[in-house]
Parts: C-alpha cells; sequence; structure tokens
C-alpha cells in the first residue's frame, strides 16, 4: 500500500502534451482542452498544473500534487491494463474532468472503444459535461450521461443549485436546519415554501459558507439513482471515480456485492475521517486491495515530495476481477 515509486518512474517517463490551446480554453498535460468558463468562479485544486516556466510550459503530476497525482494514477492503471471496451463510471462528475482526460489518454496508451457514464446531478454541470466532451472530440450520444443524484433510492433529492462550484451535494439534515434558519432571517418562508410546491426548488439564492468562503445557492429537488441501478446495464467497469460530497458511504454499502462482481478499480474521494476508515472497513472485509490510502485533512511525506490532502484518498482494487493485489 502506498508503493509510490513503480508510478513515478512511469510517469518521469511521459511526455506532457504541447500544442496551441483553443481560444477560451486551457490545455492540461493530456492535451484535453478545458473552458474557462468551467473554472472562472471556482478553481478546483486538481484541474490544472502550474507550468514549470516558460520553457518547459505543462509538466505531468507529481506526488507533490496530491490529488491529481493519484486521479492520474487510477487513470493510467485502468486505462493500461484494459482489454477489448474500456468502461469508466464517474459518479459527481461535474463537467466530466476524469472521464475526458480517462478518454484521451486512452487514445494514445491503450486504444479501443469507450463506454464513458458520467453522474451529475447539477444541472448547468450537467451541460457543461456535454459541451467539455464534445469539445475533446467526444459525442456526448455515444455515452451515458446521467442528470441526476446517486443515492440509496429514486426518491428526489434536495440538492445544491449553483454552476461554477465544485462542491455541490445532496443537503443532509444538519445543512438543512441551517438552510431554514437562513430562509427565516431573510424573511422568505412563504416565498420559498410556494416554489417548492409549486416547482420543486426554493427559487432563491441563500447564502452557504465554506472553506472556499461564501456563495450563493438555490435548492432543488433532484431526481435520484442508485448505484445498484447504475452499475445494472454494464457487464464490467474498469474504473469508477467517485467524489459525491459525504454521500460516499450510504450509497456505496447496498452496492457492495454488484461492485465486487463487476468493477475493477475504484478511485473515492472521501469527505470526512469517519467515512474515510468505514470504506476501508467495507473494502477489507470483501478482500479489495487497497493500494492508496491517504485520510482527510492530512500532511503527508513521501521521498517523492510532501502533500496535503483536503478530500481523502482511497484507491482500490478488485483482486477478483484483476488478479492481484495492486
Amino acid at each position: 500500500m502506498n508503493n509510490l515509486g513503480p508510478l513515478v518512474d512511469t510517469f518521469s517517463g511521459l511526455a506532457p502534451w504541447r500544442g496551441d490551446c483553443a481560444e477560451g480554453s486551457f490545455a492540461n498535460f493530456l492535451g484535453v482542452m478545458t473552458d474557462l468558463e468551467f473554472v472562472e468562479r471556482h478553481h478546483p485544486s486538481n484541474v490544472q498544473l502550474d507550468c514549470d516556466d516558460a520553457s518547459t510550459g505543462l509538466r505531468l503530476p507529481t506526488v507533490a500534487d496530491g490529488e491529481t497525482f493519484f486521479e492520474f494514477a487510477a487513470i493510467h492503471e485502468a486505462v493500461r491494463a484494459a482489454r477489448d471496451r474500456f468502461v469508466m463510471i464517474e459518479l459527481g462528475g461535474g463537467y466530466a474532468a476524469r472521464s475526458v482526460d480517462a478518454h484521451q489518454l486512452l487514445q494514445s496508451l491503450n486504444p479501443m472503444p469507450s463506454q464513458l457514464v458520467i453522474v451529475e446531478a447539477e444541472p448547468t454541470h450537467f451541460q457543461w459535461a456535454k459541451r467539455h466532451l464534445a469539445a475533446n472530440g467526444i459525442d456526448p450520444k455515444d455515452h451515458w450521461l446521467i442528470n441526476a443524484a446517486v443515492s440509496v433510492d429514486t426518491d428526489p433529492i434536495l440538492f445544491m443549485q449553483g454552476a461554477g462550484v465544485y462542491f455541490n451535494g445532496n443537503v443532509t439534515p444538519e445543512n438543512l436546519d441551517v438552510i431554514i434558519e437562513r430562509i427565516i432571517d431573510m424573511g422568505a418562508s412563504e416565498k420559498v415554501l410556494k416554489n417548492l410546491l409549486m416547482g420543486g426548488r426554493c427559487g432563491m439564492k441563500i447564502p452557504y459558507n465554506s472553506d472556499a468562503g461564501e456563495d450563493l445557492f438555490d435548492y432543488a429537488y433532484v431526481s435520484a439513482m442508485p448505484l445498484n441501478d447504475i452499475l445494472g446495464p454494464l457487464t464490467h467497469v474498469d474504473l469508477m471515480d467517485i467524489d459525491i460530497q459525504g454521500a460516499e458511504d450510504s450509497v456505496i454499502e447496498p452496492a457492495i456485492e454488484m461492485l465486487n462482481a463487476r468493477v475493477k478499480r475504484l478511485h473515492i474521494g472521501t469527505h470526512g475521517a469517519d467515512i474515510h476508515a468505514g470504506l476501508w472497513d467495507l473494502f477489507f472485509e470483501n478482500e479489495w486491495a487497497c493500494e492508496f490510502d491517504y485520510p482527510p485533512f492530512q500532511e503527508n511525506e513521501t521521498p517523492w515530495g510532501s502533500f496535503k490532502t483536503v478530500d481523502g484518498i482511497l484507491h482500490l482494487s478488485n483482486m477478483r476481477l484483476t488478479g492481484d493485489g495492486g
């Protein structure tokens, strides 16, 4: 576990993309073009690596880049090991950054047909995912894009609505109490109740405080889909990337048998120490190999650089399907 040396050696032998960016876009080390609009409001830490300098330009991720390195590691391992047809699921897909990265790497490293499954509940982000695929030569109609939240059942879920920030999530009971208090303070109780009954959304911007500062969100009911229903039509999955803002434990546990049977590799961003530890135990009990384990909000020192986690990192391989322990 946490055996970084082979990955560091492998990545050191890869060359980053070089070329010209499309107007209004930036490129990453794979040559994936991303619309600047997607990151104008909030710049996720795993979106873009700074250039080393004007002469070297883009570079591949290193251990010191933290989340970016481990996401690329998961994609690289899954793409390298794929056979016949590459299948990837991205839960909490945002604008499908990781799916498009995987598709781009597949074309150069291990070309074959692919099936991308992107699940995103925020409506603007969902449209951005279609744009991001199309801008990088991928026809969205050839893949499965689901505008819904992943959940334990199909009951509609109250979900944060706000484009350009990437910590949107299901409204928890604790968050609901805060939202109600703010609606009352704004003197908007009657208006919000009417909007919810008529259209399923609060219909107004409500302040929300996070580590990124204060943002304004509307809240609306969105469709929901259990993980078992997402996995049902798929005979195998080479990689599932999960970043669903604290819902990961409740969503994963009911689907563990299907995960055991069909999913080869998981990369999970965990949101909370208890969630991280609980998922580690669940997958250990189900005989998955944990390749990388870094809890959230932790300083990590390695021979190849130090990095801090905000979201935790769990990278797991299914020994039933991969035939090894990673």
